[in-house]
């Protein structure tokens, strides 16, 4: 509704980006570019085409349909389970990292719906089991690199199934930034 009156833009199926988090700011976009008199058919437009940006829920590839989605940006526990809320088929979840002392029990809680297999590495992988485990979520994997993490996840894959890299941790331990460890996940999937 703007200015008293229901504006059309687009059905939200059109919409590419993974999550209710991106269609709230999709929805602040369309109400900013209405008050900026931008034509709705740009608007549409732009929002059709915009694939969002790298290493945020960004679809890599789909291999024998299995998706594979590389949220690197994900650095803390609460970024992951927006992640998981965005994700509508069975997920093989990568995570760990740095520890930066997060509590994971909300985390975890948000997996038990959603993730069927849990592939960690770095610091965390061993605090991250300990809570998993506590709450029966016990299909976990625990790996040393990103490249036996990425082969492990599509080897527990069905048809339909996302391999998601969701780290709810920062990358220190194991790489410079958050774009470097996304890289590494895109490079090791592109090379199944």
């Amino acid at each position: 509704c703007f200015n008293g009156e229901e504006e059309y833009i687009m059905n939200v199926n059109e919409i590419s980006l993974l999550g209710s988090h991106n269609l709230e700011n999709i929805l602040a976009a369309i109400a900013i570019s209405l008050l900026c008199n931008i034509n709705k058919d740009i608007i549409k437009k732009e929002i059709i085409t915009f694939n969002g940006v790298e290493h945020r829920l960004e679809i890599v590839r789909t291999l024998k349909n299995v998706n594979f989605i590389n949220d690197s940006k994900a650095t803390n526990p609460d970024s992951s389970i927006k992640a998981l809320e965005a994700m509508t088929t069975p997920v093989i979840l990568i995570a760990g990292g740095m520890d930066k002392k997060s509590d994971y029990t909300s985390f975890i809680d948000s997996c038990i719906p959603k993730v069927k297999h849990l592939i960690l590495l770095g610091e965390t992988k061993h605090d991250i089991e300990e809570v998993a485990i506590s709450k029966n979520l016990i299909n976990i994997t625990k790996v040393d690199d990103m490249k036996q993490a990425v082969e492990k996840a599509y080897s527990f894959a069905n048809n339909g199934d996302t391999v998601l890299l969701s780290p709810a941790c920062a990358s220190w331990d194991m790489y410079r930034d958050f774009e470097h460890r996304g890289n590494d996940f895109k490079s090791c999937v592109l090379s199944l």
